[in-house]
């Protein structure tokens, strides 16, 4: 199992690119402003720097795209994506932060556009109870455990600003989640159950 100590600095932002519609026919290629084409630079873009990122083992993502009226023979006016990344160092995330906000300039003037960022989130760090973190390991040393960077969202990153907050992390098969094959055997997971109960009771003893 993993101990998670610490998280994955990671820096997300949801854009509006705006053009204006035109139909694909008449309209010469000077002529257009073509949000879905702004959008769709921008994700390229943030994926080219996952990779120049990727041995050092930096992430980027092109998570979702929408567009509007997003009709063939139509050039879109509207388009929403919504793109993060994420690295272990914390100096070199808010560098790919910087560069994914320039990119997304740089695409929406490139296709005759404009962006705004409506919305922008951060989190990670060493956002977990020291002590608590401590009690996990303690109970964990029966088992085959390691501490571990988590490079997920979780609901206790936002928990950690209220109360004092550990994670536990179990295996699943291959190391796929988020997948309807994802899978986890009863054996891999009873250890994880056995520390986080006896860390909760431990816990509540003391307290």
């Amino acid at each position: 199992m993993g101990i998670v100590t610490h998280a994955y600095d990671s820096h997300g932002i949801r854009a509006r690119f705006t053009g204006r519609t035109a139909h694909t026919g008449p309209t010469p290629m000077e002529a257009r402003q073509n949000a879905l084409i702004a959008a769709a630079r921008w994700l390229v873009a943030v994926d080219d720097l996952g990779w120049a990122e990727a041995a050092q083992d930096g992430k980027a993502t092109a998570a979702s795209l929408r567009a509007w009226p997003n009709r063939a023979g139509i050039l879109s006016d509207f388009a929403e994506a919504v793109c993060d990344v994420r690295h272990p160092d914390p100096a070199a995330a808010r560098v790919m932060r910087e560069t994914m906000r320039r990119s997304l300039h740089a695409a929406a003037a490139h296709a005759g556009c404009t962006a705004t960022i409506e919305d922008e989130w951060s989190w990670g760090g060493a956002i977990f109870d020291a002590d608590l973190t401590e009690l996990c390991r303690r109970h964990a040393a029966p088992y085959r455990w390691r501490d571990i960077a988590s490079q997920a969202g979780h609901d206790a990153y936002h928990l950690s600003a209220h109360c004092p907050t550990a994670m536990i992390f179990t295996p699943c098969r291959n190391g796929i989640t988020h997948n309807h094959e994802e899978s986890c055997d009863p054996d891999d997971l009873a250890p994880g159950l056995a520390v986080l109960l006896n860390a909760v009771v431990e816990r509540a003893v003391v307290a």
